[in-house]
């Protein structure tokens, strides 16, 4: 083990990084720290391989040292002591021997270990496999991340620190705001700075990229050619400076108005920015990200340290230093789950025979809950099962109010509930949860054909000091993850197609009947303002046909359903009713068609479903007779009360109202 250059993570008295950027040789467990370009650390290499063999420190390879040196690994450096590994597409083992090095050599916590490039499909199965699916370095999301990421992208070569670094595909950018401000170096440092430039913007790197480009221009406007047959270093200071005005002015004419200064608090250029430094720029990239899972889904999920298979034996991950307990250190805190070991021996008890699994959280932590809201908790699962082609992708949704939630509310006498009264309340709202599927499913709406319950077990943390420590069942929800598009995340170029625009008003039409019927809102209705309805807001998934058109709609979470069971009528839903139309009219092709296709798909299902309900009364009232009944809110006096909404409904008036609320029908 050798380090030439700085020692890794050393820092300035600024608290930058010494250097930046790595080079790992696990041939030999060299790493390469200076100069600061990875083409230049892999001359250094060559040349201390060469010195090496010349001393007879270790014998000949045999090998050319061309060869040799393309047996590396590039590192970058990335706030918070990360390592972010740039594989190479082909050599997929050198990153993998780097990990192991750098975990076990120079002692870097694996979870300070992180991959680069995880849009190629390679690069995440061969992480999927590996049951480290956590080791993605996943891209910021919200604006201070943005800003962060490009302070922190800011690097040098061997002069003045001037280009912005884009670590999946090893190009720096130079902005016109940054090229200009050369004025203020002295000749010798001007020269030097724009032959720099000058030799780099002309040369690719091993993954066939830039090495300097130029921020918001063309290649054709701008670039390499326009710094052919000059040696800056050679013209006097005069011809210098006009040299280089003249080039600024060149590079001014090739760029947006709005990047031409930098400014990070303005959207445009910060958003500009972060695209070309964080872009992978690489023909094999695909959008897939699991099995059927969009991009943009997979980029949003926590993925968590599971484990591995090893011999057919399952090794949890080391990552956390004693099983079962929060870790202290603040950095794996955001990687732990009290509840991913549960989720991973239930599927081991179940599947058995495993070749590997991955799992993952989206949004808010568990241990995340508020008095009014409940737990929110939603989990991604993939398990390859051994001898089966594709991997499972399941959907977990842990139930909302269970036996801690209920711990922490008070009875009628506005004491704390017992732990018997927990339970009960716990196994009633299961009951509850279940019951209201199955009325959605009487009404026609498309909900996923499986859903299994199952349990885990977690200590409990809340206020009831009496319960700490004491392990309570968390129940949970387990459905096949359903491929799809969010109706509220078309794309708009979809919309702009009359064919898609037309298919998708008919089945939203259609899919908004049932939603209404059951009063599915966000809030229950007091007994006397309804309910905020939930439709077209992230629940409702599209699935195309073959050749792209919308062929049904999926309500993946009915959650909300039944609870406004007051309100007498349907039409003050209107107004919520005629959004689906209004938000989406500035994209279709032609607005007052889809308008009307959606009323007409929507009247025709409200018709069906009450044609339904006369011609089978007696299946229709008798589904839940057996349960019990009060006027506080009982499942049975909620399916009593929608059905005689539904029955007294006048169709042609609520289209009525609705289309009043239709901005392109006036």
């Amino acid at each position: 083990m050798q380090t030439i250059g700085p020692a890794l993570f050393a820092k300035t008295a600024e608290g930058r990084y010494v250097s930046s950027i790595g080079t790992l040789f696990p041939g030999q467990e060299l790493l390469v720290t200076a100069p600061p370009m990875h083409a230049l650390q892999r001359e250094t290499f060559k040349e201390w391989q060469a010195e090496t063999e010349a001393a007879g420190a270790m014998g000949s390879t045999g090998l050319n040292l061309d060869w040799q040196a393309a047996e590396s690994v590039d590192l970058i450096l990335a706030p918070g002591d990360v390592v972010l590994i740039r594989p190479e597409l082909e050599r997929l083992d050198l990153a993998f021997q780097a990990d192991e090095q750098l975990h076990e050599l120079w002692k870097v916590p694996r979870h300070r270990i992180r991959f680069l490039s995880v849009r190629d499909p390679r690069i995440r199965q061969a992480l999927r496999e590996r049951g480290e699916l956590w080791r993605i370095s996943t891209a910021p999301s919200d604006r201070d991340q943005f800003r962060d990421t490009i302070l922190a992208s800011r690097v040098a070569i061997a002069e003045r620190p001037i280009y912005y670094y884009n670590p999946h595909t090893g190009t720096r950018f130079v902005t016109l705001a940054e090229f200009a401000r050369l004025t203020e170096c002295n000749d010798a440092e001007l020269a030097r700075q724009l032959d720099e430039i000058g030799d780099h913007c002309r040369k690719r790197n091993r993954h066939s990229q830039p090495e300097i480009a130029f921020f918001g221009v063309d290649p054709l406007g701008f670039g390499g050619p326009n710094f052919v047959g000059t040696r800056f270093a050679e013209l006097a200071p005069v011809e210098l400076r006009i040299r280089h005005a003249v080039l600024t002015e060149q590079f001014r004419e090739a760029v947006e108005p709005v990047l031409q200064v930098d400014d990070i608090q303005l959207h445009n250029w910060r958003q500009r920015m972060f695209s070309v430094i964080a872009s992978e720029q690489r023909e094999e990239m695909t959008p897939e990200g699991l099995q059927g899972l969009n991009s943009e889904f997979f980029l949003r999920i926590q993925w968590l340290p599971g484990g591995t298979y090893e011999d057919g034996e399952f090794f949890f991950s080391p990552v956390f230093p004693q099983a079962g307990c929060a870790p202290t250190d603040p950095e794996l805190k955001p990687l732990w789950d009290p509840l991913a070991r549960g989720f991973i021996s239930n599927f081991i008890r179940e599947y058995g025979n495993i070749e590997y699994l991955n799992l993952g959280r989206i949004g808010a932590s568990p241990l995340v809950s508020t008095k009014h809201e409940g737990r929110r908790g939603v989990y991604l699962a993939e398990i390859k099962v051994r001898g089966e082609v594709n991997p499972r992708v399941l959907f977990l949704r842990l139930l909302r109010w269970g036996i801690r939630e209920r711990l922490e509310e008070l009875d009628e006498n506005n004491h704390p509930k017992d732990l018997v009264r927990a339970v009960f309340d716990t196994e009633e709202y299961i009951d509850y949860t279940l019951d209201r599927r199955l009325g959605c499913l009487q009404f026609g709406m498309h909900l996923p054909a499986r859903v299994n319950m199952r349990r885990v077990s977690e200590p409990y943390v809340g206020p009831r000091a009496e319960f700490r420590n004491r392990h309570f069942p968390v129940i949970y929800f387990e459905r096949d993850y359903l491929p799809g598009i969010a109706t509220d995340k078309i794309p708009d170029r979809r919309l702009a197609d009359p064919r898609y625009a037309r298919a998708l008003a008919n089945l939203m039409g259609k899919a908004a009947a049932p939603n209404l019927v059951v009063g599915r809102t966000r809030h229950p209705a007091s007994e006397y303002v309804p309910g905020e309805p939930l439709f077209d807001d992230g629940d409702e998934i599209i699935v195309e046909n073959s050749a792209g058109v919308p062929r049904e709609i999926y309500l993946v979470d009915h959650g909300g359903a039944f609870a406004d069971w007051r309100t007498p009528t349907l039409l003050p839903f209107a107004r919520a009713y005629a959004q689906p139309v209004n938000r989406r009219s500035g994209f279709v092709p032609d607005p007052k068609a889809f308008a009307g296709h959606y009323l007409k798909a929507l009247e025709a299902e409200l018709l069906r479903l009450q044609a339904e309900y006369q011609r089978r009364a007696r299946a229709f009232d008798g589904l839940f007779k057996h349960l019990p009944y009060n006027e506080r809110g009982s499942f049975a006096c909620r399916w009593e009360r929608v059905l005689a909404r539904l029955k007294s409904a006048d169709v042609p008036v609520l289209i009525a109202e609705i289309r009043k609320y239709i901005t392109v029908l006036g």
